[in-house]
């Protein structure tokens, strides 16, 4: 009886202290998930449960080990280990730490927030470079676009300049025209056209074809003269021509003289040209029907004391000056008159009267410098001889050119020359071209018969 007594005071003995043990461990295990929840801030959950307080832990975070730990790969493993526990923790938290929710929640926000400054950033920085790029392509664009209207406005000049003079375009004025009848004797005016000796004729039509080049004055320039030349002579005449070309071509005269002889045409303005709004036509003020002259006399002749040497072949020699309205007259040497009225010459349009007929008379230099063919002034290789018909010392006599182009004149002031658009058919701008390319044995025998005293027609040398 007394040992079942003992057994029976041990057993409640027993019964309490397996409660308390296990009283004691679920405190534990509390007070861990506890612990754990407070050290996913940072703190040290070996500490919680050593009864450490937070303060401590804070102290710890502030000295910047728990920064340092945070980053240490033993936590990862931890935390990783213990997420059971950490469940249960977020269990307990919920019913009664809610302050410890909040501090990690809010934790969780301020990473995401910083995020997202960071997203932010980067999505303004990139914006900021788009907006910088587009800027950058439009200042590129807009100084590619100023350049092209540079570009246009330049081109569009230049075109301008190419054929200038044509906002200054005007009709011959009134006072550019002379009835005949009030026109004094004189016999001639200005340079050459005095004579002596003997003379050669050449018969080489009356016009063979229109352009409005002029290859001695503006070599291989289309509409160099911006007005409309007459030729006879060579065929082949045109802005590109040069001794070869000439040479080679076909002619108009009848003892096979290839030289070129030309000259702006006359107009008829109360026709219409074949060349309304073409250059060299209307777009440079020359309007009209062009006028085939009736006839065209072309002869050279001899003058002054001294005998004539032989044309040298390919010699170029012009006379007057295309642009003597805006050159205060400048080695003009326009020459008109009217049939039955040959002593009476002026350098107005004549008003001719019934029957009578418009005359251009074109007399070209006569004195050479026996050396070059052709000058940078057109001018400077030959000279006109003296009113006595002589040459000045240093030139050599050379036959003289002498042209006469009779027209069948319109009534009244209705017809003027072709011009530049800036000279406005001002009838001292009236001139002639010619380049010589006669063959040695044609120009000797010309040069005979003038030193002969003959008048010799069509001489083939």
């Amino acid at each position: 009886m007394p040992r079942r007594g003992r057994h029976r005071t041990r057993l409640p003995f027993r019964l309490i202290a397996a409660v308390a043990a296990l009283l004691v461990g679920g405190t534990a295990v509390v007070l861990g998930g506890t612990a754990l929840a407070k050290g996913s801030h940072g703190g040290n959950a070996i500490s919680s449960l050593a009864g450490k307080s937070s303060s401590d832990g804070s102290s710890s975070s502030d000295k910047g080990d728990g920064s340092k730990d945070s980053g240490d790969s033993g936590d990862s493993k931890d935390s990783s280990d213990g997420g059971k526990d950490s469940g249960s923790g977020s269990k307990d938290s919920s019913s009664g730490g809610s302050g410890d929710k909040g501090s990690s929640d809010s934790g969780s926000s301020d990473s995401s927030g910083k995020d997202g400054k960071n997203d932010q950033g980067n999505q303004d920085g990139q914006n900021k470079d788009k907006k910088n790029n587009n800027n950058e392509n439009n200042n590129n664009d807009k100084k590619n676009n100023d350049n092209n209207n540079n570009n246009d406005k330049n081109n569009k000049n230049n075109k301008n300049d190419e054929f200038a003079g044509r906002d200054k375009i005007a009709p011959a004025g009134g006072d550019d025209f002379v009835d005949i009848n009030n026109v004094a004797p004189n016999g001639n005016i200005g340079n050459g056209g005095v004579f002596s000796g003997g003379s050669s004729a050449v018969d080489c039509g009356v016009s063979d074809h229109n352009n409005s080049d002029n290859f001695i004055a503006a070599p291989g320039k289309r509409n160099g003269a911006q007005h409309v030349h007459d030729y006879v002579g060579n065929n082949s005449t045109n802005a590109n021509s040069d001794d070869g070309s000439l040479n080679a071509a076909g002619t108009s005269c009848a003892n096979g003289d290839k030289s070129t002889f030309y000259w702006p045409v006359l107009r008829d303005l109360n026709g219409q040209g074949p060349d309304v709004g073409q250059d060299g036509g209307s777009k440079d003020g020359n309007v009209g029907s062009i006028l085939k002259p009736t006839s065209v006399q072309i002869s050279f002749h001899g003058h002054g004391d001294e005998k004539v040497t032989a044309l040298p072949t390919n010699l170029k020699i012009i006379t007057g000056n295309a642009k003597a309205k805006v050159q205060d007259g400048k080695n003009a040497n326009a020459k008109y008159t009217c049939t039955g009225f040959t002593d009476r010459v002026t350098s107005k349009y004549p008003i001719c009267p019934a029957g009578s007929h418009l005359q251009r008379i074109i007399d070209f230099p006569s004195c050479w410098d026996g050396q070059n063919l052709d000058s940078k002034d057109h001018i400077s290789h030959t000279a006109f001889p003296d009113e006595k018909g002589n040459c000045q010392d240093g030139f050599t006599a050379i036959p003289a050119l002498h042209e006469v182009l009779t027209y069948d004149q319109p009534a009244g002031k209705a017809f003027s020359i072709d011009s530049f658009p800036d000279n406005q058919h001002d009838p001292i701008t009236d001139h002639g071209d010619f380049q010589s390319v006669e063959t040695p044995e044609q120009a000797k025998a010309a040069a005979d018969c003038i030193n002969s005293n003959k008048n010799c027609t069509n001489v083939a040398g």
